[in-house]
């Protein structure tokens, strides 16, 4: 597991907690290096068939971001929340189709880590719009 997605998990689990001054620092860290390795890996290698795969690592770490961003300012959690769910839902359907046919690719050519990272950021895509929708929902009744 990288750092990254070990700085992750540990802001989940701070999230979980309710510190969600301490998940967003976590999370902005893992969004700015995610960031950072992405723009690198574009300059290094701009044809590179698994860039998509990358853009929505970052935007799952912009997607978390926003979420503890909405726990630590309740006055603006449902505009954030709302963000949130907009970001994850335009990533869908945006990488969504390209990470699905990136799928198809690396198994015709039998590159299974590839497909497995496809695959499984795809559900993990679903997952994430599920939880922030959850929590929109959540915020809206709260604030009702």
């Amino acid at each position: 597991m990288s750092e990254s997605d070990e700085k992750l998990q540990k802001g989940i689990m701070e999230l979980e907690k309710g510190n969600n001054k301490k998940a967003f620092s976590l999370f902005k860290e893992v969004f700015e290096t995610r960031q950072e390795r992405l723009l690198k890996k574009v300059q290094d290698n701009p044809k590179s068939p698994t860039l998509m795969l990358d853009a929505l690592y970052m935007i799952h770490a912009l997607v978390w971001l926003r979420i503890a961003e909405a726990g630590k300012d309740k006055k603006h959690g449902v505009e954030l929340l709302g963000k949130a769910v907009g970001t994850v839902e335009a990533a869908r359907t945006a990488l969504g189709p390209l990470v699905t046919g990136l799928a198809q690719w690396a198994q015709e050519k039998q590159i299974k880590v590839v497909q497995n990272k496809a695959l499984g950021l795809l559900a993990a895509t679903k997952d994430l719009e599920d939880m922030a929708k959850k929590a929109l929902e959540q915020r809206r009744k709260m604030k009702d």
